[in-house]
């Protein structure tokens, strides 16, 4: 009798960690979704901000392309704007991209598979991110030999490449900081995947406490 007394009452004290195991799994994921969605939502943000700066900077360079506001003399001058032009195009559509592929995912779905989904977009998008970036500094390069031709005529050869050369290492100069400082990290992936660790070790840790 009092066996099958203790045997209940281990049966009873079993239910109670699961159940204890059980909620703080489910707590642990709700706290976790929440930081994931607050990302999220200042992924969304972001992404709102660069349509405004892309299209600012479309407007800023059909007028140059269109008005001529630096009294250039030669198409060739033309092409570095053009360029960066194509090049903001681009980066339009990609941000679009991105944007429409993290608004196809559902958030209802669990949410380590929710947020390997997001990282795994990134993921794919990171060649481009790479071929882009050393494209759009390319084009940086030329953009001040655009000015060359009246810089010649104002200030003769030897100074106008003096000048061309001082324009060329500044922009060198603030890609590199940007580098070195992680202006182009992405930062919303990393806190994704920091949540995603996180939470793969809560669960595991509970899933230890249940066993226990």
């Amino acid at each position: 009798m009092e066996l099958e007394i203790l045997k209940q009452s281990w049966e009873r004290l079993d239910k109670k960690i699961q159940h204890a195991a059980f909620f703080n799994q489910t707590l642990l994921e709700r706290i976790i979704s929440s930081r994931v969605m607050t990302t999220v939502d200042k992924i969304k943000s972001m992404y709102n901000g660069f349509y405004v700066v892309l299209g600012i900077e479309t407007i800023a360079l059909l007028g140059i392309l269109g008005g001529n506001p630096f009294d250039f003399k030669y198409a060739l001058q033309y092409l570095p704007y053009l360029l960066l032009l194509i090049g903001v195009v681009i980066a339009f559509f990609n941000l679009l991209h991105l944007s429409r592929s993290i608004a196809r995912l559902s958030a209802k779905s669990a949410i380590d598979h929710y947020v390997k989904e997001i990282v795994s977009i990134y993921d794919r998008n990171k060649r481009f991110e790479k071929w882009f970036g050393m494209s759009f500094l390319a084009v940086g390069f030329l953009v001040p030999f655009s000015f060359l031709p009246n810089k010649i005529t104002r200030i003769g050869l030897l100074g106008a490449l003096i000048d061309t050369a001082i324009m060329i290492s500044i922009t060198l100069l603030i890609f590199i900081a940007a580098f070195k400082f992680g202006v182009f990290k992405n930062r919303h992936k990393e806190k994704l995947q920091k949540d995603l660790e996180e939470w793969n070790e809560l669960k595991a840790l509970a899933n230890e406490m249940g066993e226990q």
